[in-house]
């Protein structure tokens, strides 16, 4: 199972490149801050971020294997530089991953048994990075993560 995760995009018309540099991809998710109509996002599981004013879910659970996964932008959960509230957030709806963005920072760790990750940014990395995605891998038990740079 295969899983790419992009964040942050800001108006960048790169979506579409995305899906079709991964047409083997078994999902897509926009972890929010899109600022584009839900149209233009029709093919990924998408969440609102704090520049988004269009109708998505603020969050969503989804199930992928024997892993719950917890879809947020981060807002509301991420603030200097601490993970805690977005772990907690992740354990009370029975999440062992999130995929989240709003920092524009790719991140891939686990925090008290929840495995937080954050794709960066597909317009601007605040790390001084080149834009970047994460292509996600489910093989098995094991779960491996890939930075891509668009």
């Amino acid at each position: 199972m295969k899983i790419i995760v992009v964040s942050d995009n800001h108006g960048k018309e790169c979506l579409d490149l995305i899906l079709e540099l991964n047409n083997s991809a078994n999902m897509f998710i926009h972890c929010g801050d899109s600022e584009q109509e839900p149209t233009f996002l029709k093919k990924y599981i998408s969440v609102r971020g704090n520049n988004d004013f269009y109708n998505y879910d603020i969050e969503k659970v989804i199930q992928v294997m024997n892993h719950k996964i917890l879809i947020v932008h981060g807002h509301h959960y991420v603030y200097a530089n601490q993970r805690e509230e977005l772990v907690n957030k992740a354990k009370k709806e029975g999440c062992d991953i999130v995929f989240f963005g709003h920092t524009h920072v790719f991140e891939d760790r686990i925090i008290n048994g929840v495995r937080i990750i954050n794709p960066g940014s597909l317009n601007y990395n605040r790390d001084g990075s080149k834009p970047c995605y994460a292509e996600i891998e489910f093989i098995e038990k094991d779960i491996r993560v890939r930075k891509v740079y668009l």
